[in-house]
This record gives structure tokens, C-alpha cells and sequence, in this order.
């Protein structure tokens, strides 16, 4: 059988081979990803006015070429210029998905102050969704599924999802082995800890702090003993002690404190959670890279990278906005 070959240009893997089911504040559609890293990012589509119809995977590649060769023109996607997920590296000439979101939902049961959905969150907890499994199985059954990028959710609460554990249960049945479940941890989910068990998922709760106090005023809700009690539980579930994630996503004027940090890593160390995450708030962000603040979140950044060293923490994983800062 022929390898497909491979051309070196500026692209990225969602460009190339990702796709994202979204129903957010842009509407119900398919698209290439949901990341608002740069002014229009998120918004490259495939198809609008999307509600779980059957797909035509012939005319969805047709559409994903048509991004990847403006990518290999030289020129850029014009939601992506300026993106933090461009990077000039070889990229496999066939079609094929391996990177999927799952955004097309909304409903969640916390209300963190960053989140999109906080300006309105009774409008979104009540949008509507559409089942997305019978597509997903398609995909298989179509062999344009392939394991190696990342299963991924966004919108809401995955745990509140009807077909949440079929999907969990179709990727681990077919071998896939980078399925990364973003949670608020409120919700105990037995099959987060199936997954857990395996090696193969990866539960990601994005705590942001290290006491009841800081927790309610980012989340906007009292569940802080309940998330500490389901971390505990899930990292006794685990196979390795890389399958629970900690994040931290640091908030200018609320948990932009090394205290808070400390006591945050702390708590990760002593319940064997052996990677931890920092991120900063998007928004924050955004106007850093207009009017360039202050470098102090930058040497907060800086500090974690150090400490966690220290520490001896399995990995620390900087994540794209927190490592454009220290880039540039």
C-alpha cells in the first residue's frame, strides 16, 4: 500500500485534520476548531446551520482542502492569521480525521466568570443540542476516524451530555488513547474513572484555586469541597499518575497570587495528581497583546515553571495563550 506523502508548510492540526462540532454563541455548525486565539479564530466553517444532519464527506473534504491549500500557498486562512497554533511542520497529504471537538453544547453546572456563556447562562443552559453519536459512528464505520491527535470537549459540561457514555465507550472500544475530558468536577462520572483506568482518557478540572473563597468568586457557585472530593476520587482510579489534570487559569486581580499557587500545587502533590496545567484568561490576553501591560502574570508563569520543577510534578503543560507570553 502507498504511504501518502507529506509537504512542509505553515498550517496547523485542525486545519489539517480536525474538525469541531459547535452549537455556541456563533450558532449551530461544523467547523475547524473552537480556539479564539486570534481576531476571528474559531470561525473557519465547513458547515452552517448544522443540527446532526448526515454528512457529506466528500463535499466536507472538498471544503477542508480549500483551507489547507490556502495553507500551502503560502498565504494564511483568514480566521487563523495570527493564531498560536500555526506552526511550519511536515503535514500528511490525505483526508482524514484524528482531532475532534465536541462543542455542541452548552448546558453546564457551573458558571466560571471567563466562560462565553456567562453573560447569558439561562439562554445557554437551555439551548438545544443534537445527538452527535450516530455521526461519530459513521466515521468509523467510514474509516475516515484515525487514532494518534485528540478527542476533546468543549461548550458545557461533557458529564451532562445524554450520549456521553456511548461516545467514552466507542473510542475506548476502537483503541483510542488521547481522549481528553475537560470537566468542572461538580458531577462524579463513573465513566471518567472507566477511562481513567485504562490509561487511555485523561479528565481535565480546571480548579483555578486553592480555597472555598477564591474558587466561588471564579465559578460562581459553592461546590469547592465537592470537585476537591471527585479529584481525590478519580486520581485513586487512575492507571498512571498522568490521567488526572489540575488547571489552574490565572485571573488578573483574583488568583494572580503565589499563595494561592502554592497551595494549589500542594494539594496536587499530596493526592498524587502528577500533572498539573496554567493558563491565562483569554480575555486577559486580548488586551495584552494590544496595549502590552506590566510583565507580572508573565514572571507568575515563570514562578509555576520553576516550582513544579522543584516539586518534581510528572509534567507541567503550558498551555498555548500562557506560552505565546513567554515566546514573545
Amino acid at each position: 500500500m502507498q504511504q501518502a506523502k507529506k509537504e512542509r508548510y505553515i498550517s496547523c492540526k485542525w486545519i489539517e485534520s480536525g474538525v469541531c462540532f459547535d452549537n455556541g454563541v456563533y450558532g449551530s455548525n461544523v467547523k475547524l476548531c473552537c480556539y479564539m486565539s486570534a481576531p476571528g479564530g474559531g470561525n473557519s466553517m465547513i458547515f452552517e446551520d448544522y443540527h446532526g444532519e448526515k454528512i457529506d464527506w466528500d463535499e466536507f473534504f472538498r471544503i477542508k482542502n480549500e483551507y489547507r491549500n490556502i495553507q500551502k500557498s503560502g498565504d494564511t486562512v483568514a480566521g487563523c492569521r495570527g493564531c498560536v497554533f500555526l506552526e511550519e511542520r511536515e503535514w500528511l497529504q490525505e483526508d482524514y480525521i484524528d482531532c475532534i471537538i465536541f462543542d455542541h453544547f452548552t448546558k453546564c453546572n457551573c458558571n466560571c466568570r471567563y466562560c462565553y456563556t456567562e453573560e447569558d447562562k439561562k439562554k445557554y443552559n437551555k439551548l438545544k443540542t443534537y445527538n452527535i453519536y450516530p455521526i461519530i459512528k459513521d466515521m468509523f464505520d467510514r474509516k475516515i476516524i484515525k487514532r494518534g491527535g485528540a478527542i476533546g470537549f468543549g461548550g458545557g459540561e461533557p458529564t451532562l451530555l445524554p450520549e456521553f457514555d456511548k461516545l467514552i465507550s466507542l473510542f475506548l472500544n476502537n483503541g483510542f488513547y488521547d481522549i481528553r475530558v475537560p470537566s468542572s468536577g461538580i458531577k462524579y462520572s463513573k465513566m471518567i474513572a472507566k477511562g481513567i483506568s485504562t490509561g487511555r482518557l485523561s479528565v481535565v478540572i480546571s480548579i483555578d484555586s486553592s480555597c472555598k473563597e477564591t474558587y466561588k468568586k471564579i465559578k460562581q457557585t459553592d461546590a469547592f469541597n465537592t470537585v476537591c472530593k471527585n479529584l481525590k476520587k478519580y486520581a485513586q482510579a487512575q492507571k498512571f499518575s498522568y490521567n488526572v489534570i489540575s488547571k489552574y487559569i490565572i485571573i488578573p486581580e483574583i488568583n494572580d497570587n503565589i499563595l494561592e499557587i502554592d497551595n494549589w500545587l500542594k494539594f496536587n502533590k499530596e493526592n498524587n495528581i502528577g500533572i498539573v496545567v496554567i493558563d491565562i484568561e483569554n480575555s486577559w490576553l486580548e488586551k495584552y497583546r494590544k496595549n502590552k501591560p506590566d510583565k507580572r502574570i508573565i514572571d507568575l508563569i515563570k514562578y509555576v515553571m520553576k516550582k513544579t520543577k522543584e516539586m518534581k510534578f510528572y509534567h507541567l503543560e503550558i498551555c498555548d495563550r500562557a506560552k505565546y507570553l513567554i515566546e514573545n
